[in-house]
């Protein structure tokens, strides 16, 4: 008799814990939902939650470009704590050619210019996963393992409409999370057997 009442408080001490952990859960999910885009690209903690593709981190840096040229314009604040998760995702030799104010202050100037020519990014979009092209660099002794990823932008510029397309090159960092080593502009059908 003893034992079957022990069982009993176990199972309701589990049910409870299930019970809570439900809860604890859905209240997160909810607080995200009242989030905009750009507070949630703000808040992602990217040291516990880094994207786990080349195409994902790509996909997040067209999270952060909408929020700086979207139609949502970003306070103080909001651009440098975007600054901040942009560099998360920046390989280091990028990063050593953009130190952190070089690369906010080209921010600013380019959200200006943005907005002067009535510029605005309305939607992005990234290669399927199958069109990754991933390669191997062996450079002297080194390897660096490289991914290649395009993406699509569509404009509005002044009530015109049209694509641009850029082709982001990332190399994996030696905690095996990819990063953006460089990106460049390309046509529309480019092919990327560079």
């Amino acid at each position: 008799m003893k034992n079957v009442k022990y069982v009993i408080i176990a199972i309701a001490c589990v049910c409870v814990l299930c019970a809570g952990f439900f809860f604890f859960t859905q209240d997160q999910k909810e607080n995200e939902k009242d989030l905009t885009e750009m507070e949630k690209v703000i808040v992602r903690d990217l040291k516990n939650n880094y994207p786990k593709t080349p195409r994902e981190v790509v996909k997040f840096y067209n999270r952060i470009a909408k929020c700086y040229y979207g139609s949502e314009e970003p306070t103080e604040k909001q651009l440098n704590d975007l600054v901040d998760q942009m560099l998360c995702i920046l390989d280091e030799d990028l990063l050593l050619e953009n130190p952190r104010d070089t690369y906010y202050n080209s921010v600013v100037a380019d959200i200006a210019l943005y907005k002067q020519q009535k510029i605005q990014l309305v939607s992005t979009d990234v290669c399927d996963s199958n069109e990754v092209k991933y390669v191997t660099d062996d450079k002297g002794g080194e390897k660096d393992e490289l991914a290649y990823v395009k993406a699509s932008y569509f404009m509005n510029t002044d009530g015109k409409f049209g694509y641009t397309y850029q082709q982001f090159v990332l190399r994996q960092d030696e905690d095996g999370r990819w990063k953006i080593l460089a990106f460049y502009q390309i046509k529309g059908d480019e092919s990327d057997d560079k």
